[in-house]
């Protein structure tokens, strides 16, 4: 049950990743640009190309310098490839070879699944919800939190003060256009094992139901503000009303998967197969 999730986004993703690993640095025309964030010997990382490796939208000015790094330690790699004969060899050829047809083979499935409407009923969705109760069964302690986070202390403290003196949700209406805002999560079930940084586990620990933290300072951008709103020990099924939308992504995954089936079938059926015993 759990691999139904985990189908599509998972194996689509490792494949594009091991593709974009082969190609990326290879499809950039090592001719001078004028548009570049970065570079590597001849080889230049414009701002359209770094667009499409990531949403830009919310990332922070660390992560950006991360994802540069990663490109810039793959494009030494590749050129190092070349000059060596990586490339050149018949073991490249063939795994390059493999991930252009599973790479295709992926997007063709993404294609049919993303053409064909998928509705289900907030009934359905219940009765799934109840049929796979165990597979929902925490893992670790989880908190339900509410979440909001600014690339400003100022601003940061200036919401903590408001939510305290108010109330979370006439805080965040406040800050809802606020430009420095850069996260927020509301009334979301986050297990312990997942929350980061270690300070935030900690302070969830501490916390009572709708109390509000300090602000919690990830690193030099990130100023973030949190309400505990219920804790959840290890083991616990927690109640549908609080994990609807994860029952619902995990029963959507399982309807591909079934979609994916069928469509595997018709193929299978359409075509000319033979298997020599």
């Amino acid at each position: 049950m759990m691999h139904c999730e985990k189908l599509l986004n998972l194996k689509i993703t490792r494949i594009i990743f091991l593709f974009s690993i082969l190609f990326f640095t290879h499809c950039s025309k090592e001719a001078k640009k004028e548009d570049y964030i970065a570079r590597v010997n001849k080889t230049y990382l414009t701002r359209e190309e770094f667009a499409s490796l990531v949403d830009t939208t919310n990332l922070t000015a660390v992560e950006k310098e991360q994802i540069i790094k990663s490109w810039i330690y793959r494009e030494l790699l590749f050129q190092k490839a070349k000059e060596e004969g990586i490339v050149d060899q018949d073991e490249y050829k063939n795994v390059l070879k493999k991930s252009s047809q599973e790479l295709a083979a992926a997007m063709l499935l993404n294609k049919y699944v993303s053409s064909e409407k998928i509705e289900f009923s907030d009934s359905e969705l219940l009765e799934y919800y109840e049929r796979n109760k165990n597979s929902f069964q925490l893992s670790s302690d989880a908190y339900l939190i509410n979440k909001i986070s600014f690339n400003t202390e100022d601003k940061a403290i200036k919401f903590r003060s408001l939510a305290i003196e108010s109330d979370w949700e006439k805080a965040a209406g406040v800050f809802v256009d606020d430009t420095s805002k850069l996260k927020s999560i509301k009334t979301e079930l986050i297990e312990e094992k997942n929350l980061y940084p270690y300070q935030l586990m900690k302070i969830a620990k501490d916390l009572y139901p709708q109390e509000i933290s300090i602000v919690i300072t990830e690193n030099a951008q990130y100023y973030s503000v949190v309400q505990i709103l219920g804790k959840f020990p290890k083991g616990s099924i927690p109640k549908f009303e609080i994990i609807k939308q994860k029952v619902e992504i995990r029963l959507l995954a399982e309807k591909k998967k079934q979609l994916i089936d069928y469509y595997l079938k018709e193929l299978y059926s359409n075509n000319d197969i033979e298997i020599k015993k």
